[in-house]
């Protein structure tokens, strides 16, 4: 078996900031940690078997519990009942087992009027039908807004209704002025009283809080919730309880398969190995596969979504932890041109990484249908190359010691976040309603796409701002904020996170108008950027592995108990 994470050079240096060691001056490089993994997957392939019965069994139960649990919600009356258990179903992970009920009840839903004093009711229906893509006007709280007096009393002594308010806030799209003046107040009202709830609501509130359930990585919010969830007894059902822990094992056996194929994947080849300098990241890259379909249909996705990620990793590390200026020229000179006859020219470690990339695109494209391969994966090409021109912009900015106007540093930035192409490489690798028009309308850099590259690459830079200022690379956002408005550090940063407040009201509403192109692409999109808040609201996890341990490790090491 390979050495996980390949070898790496000795050497002594500046300890900069989070511990790093700069290794090499003149090529920016830091000694990057391995990743807390390793081949650990690899070594032990099977997930623990901790139900007293039988994986059949298991599954057996899980179908029974999935026809019950569908009775259950269609002959459901009452339309808060209704609301609540499609939550339920959909913050557990199982809602995929009720796709076409749960459309059909939500069409239904859609023309429902509530009591002007259930603002638990309203909140929840507002939530739930934006969350599908089903507009809803904001008008729906008028009555709440005329009489500030009743909507102040109301949320002061129903606590659960002030949480569902707060979360339907997070829905908002620019210019609904009472949603933002709604999340600020039910943000300090949860906030004033969370010491004085009792537990499990107090849990709850605290979990809300942390993030919004509409910006959680999905699978992720499922394992949580599961707990949350059986412990609240006025809210749980005892059926979608056994159903949601049952689902989570079994979907859990499945990860750990596709995730020791991965890290062999990775680990076997001797292309990333040579690659010493850069961040060997297969389970993380698979975690964030993970993030954008979770669901066990889209398993031949995930895996191919996971190998570009972990190759296109290296790609950033060889500009920004190891190249200069004369050799990153020719490689990306070979590397826009994909002829593998080319790479024998650079020097050995470019080299080592064309052949990666190039043989992770010929996998990718023999996995597609024959009749659209080619094509699909030449349009994946075509953006990864605008991504290595922007990187020889960012070098000669680094170099030349450039802060440019923060418009200008974003509009290559943005590119370079990768976010683009790993959009639309889960586009491809899905296979679904991928037509000529839904390239077209990708290749032009749409505002949704967009949006979600704002939130990776300003929480990116705002989280490792002190790394790489201090490692003297490419100036971050934080220091063309400070340059061009002559603020502190902690005054722009502040100012570029209500900037990523603004890039999701406004993947809100495109989300909610792009009638044109298919939600379950559109949703794609949403769920990178809810990637960001579980990877970077802090700091960068996926650079140091150790912080998503017990993230990854819930849904992939410690099997859901019963």
């Amino acid at each position: 078996m390979a050495k996980a994470g390949g070898e790496r050079q000795a050497g002594y240096g500046r300890v900069i900031a989070q511990g790093y060691t700069v290794l090499d001056e003149r090529r920016h490089a830091v000694d990057y940690r391995l990743s807390v993994w390793g081949d650990y997957f690899i070594r032990n392939p099977a997930l623990p078997h901790t139900h007293q019965n039988s994986i059949e069994w298991m599954t057996e139960r899980r179908d029974k519990l999935v026809l019950e649990a569908r009775d259950k919600l269609l002959t459901l009356c009452d339309p808060l009942a209704e609301l609540k258990m499609i939550d339920a179903l959909q913050r557990l992970g199982v809602s995929y087992h009720f796709k076409e009920e749960i459309d059909l009840k939500l069409h239904k839903l859609s023309s429902q009027k509530f009591d002007c004093e259930n603002l638990h009711g309203i909140s929840l229906q507002f939530r739930l039908l934006r969350q599908d893509g089903c507009y809803m006007s904001c008008d729906v709280f008028q009555s709440f807004m005329q009489n500030q007096e009743d909507f102040e009393a109301t949320m002061q002594r129903d606590a659960r209704a002030l949480l569902a308010l707060y979360e339907a806030t997070h829905l908002g799209t620019p210019d609904e002025q009472f949603l933002e003046d709604a999340q600020r107040k039910t943000t300090s009202l949860l906030k004033s009283r969370i010491d004085r709830l009792e537990k499990p609501l107090a849990d709850k509130v605290k979990h809300a809080l942390e993030t919004p359930c509409f910006r959680r990585m999905k699978i992720l919010e499922a394992r949580l919730y599961i707990l949350l969830y059986q412990k609240d007894t006025e809210e749980c059902n005892e059926t979608l309880d056994e159903l949601a822990k049952l689902n989570f094992y079994l979907l859990q056996r499945l990860y750990r398969e596709e995730v020791r194929e991965i890290c062999e994947w990775y680990y076997e080849k001797e292309s990333p190995r040579r690659l010493f300098y850069a961040r060997h990241r297969p389970v993380e890259s698979y975690f964030w596969a993970l993030g954008v379909y979770y669901e066990p249909q889209y398993a031949k996705a995930r895996k191919f979504l996971a190998k570009f990620i972990a190759t296109i990793t290296p790609y950033d590390d060889t500009f920004d932890n190891y190249g200069v200026w004369e050799e990153l020229q020719p490689f990306a000179n070979v590397m826009q041109r994909w002829d593998m006859k080319e790479v024998e020219q650079l020097g050995e470690c470019y080299e080592d990484y064309a052949r990666f990339m190039f043989g992770t695109m010929i996998e990718i494209e023999n996995a597609l249908p024959k009749d659209i391969a080619t094509r699909n994966v030449n349009f994946i090409k075509n953006i990864i190359n605008e991504v290595c021109k922007g990187y020889l912009t960012e070098i000669y900015w680094r170099d030349n010691k450039y802060i440019p106007p923060l418009e200008d540093h974003l509009k290559v930035t943005l590119v370079t976040s990768f976010y683009w192409a790993t959009s639309c490489t889960a586009f491809v690798v899905s296979e679904e309603n991928i037509t000529e028009e839904v390239l077209q309308w990708m290749s032009k850099f749409p505002q949704i796409v967009k949006d979600s590259c704002i939130v990776a690459r300003l929480m990116d830079d705002i989280v490792a701002h002190e790394l790489e200022t201090e490692k003297n690379n490419v100036a971050t956002v934080v220091t063309c904020y400070m340059k061009e408005y002559g603020t502190t550090k902690e005054v722009a940063s502040e100012s570029l996170w209500e900037v990523v407040e603004n890039a999701w009201k406004d993947m809100n509403k495109e989300f909610l108008t792009m009638t044109d192109i298919p939600s379950s692409l559109l949703i794609r999109v949403i769920n990178l950027a809810r990637m960001m808040e579980t990877m970077y609201k802090e700091i960068d996890g996926y650079t140091d592995s150790a912080i998503l341990k017990n993230r990854t490790s819930l849904l992939l090491e410690q099997p859901m108990t019963f």
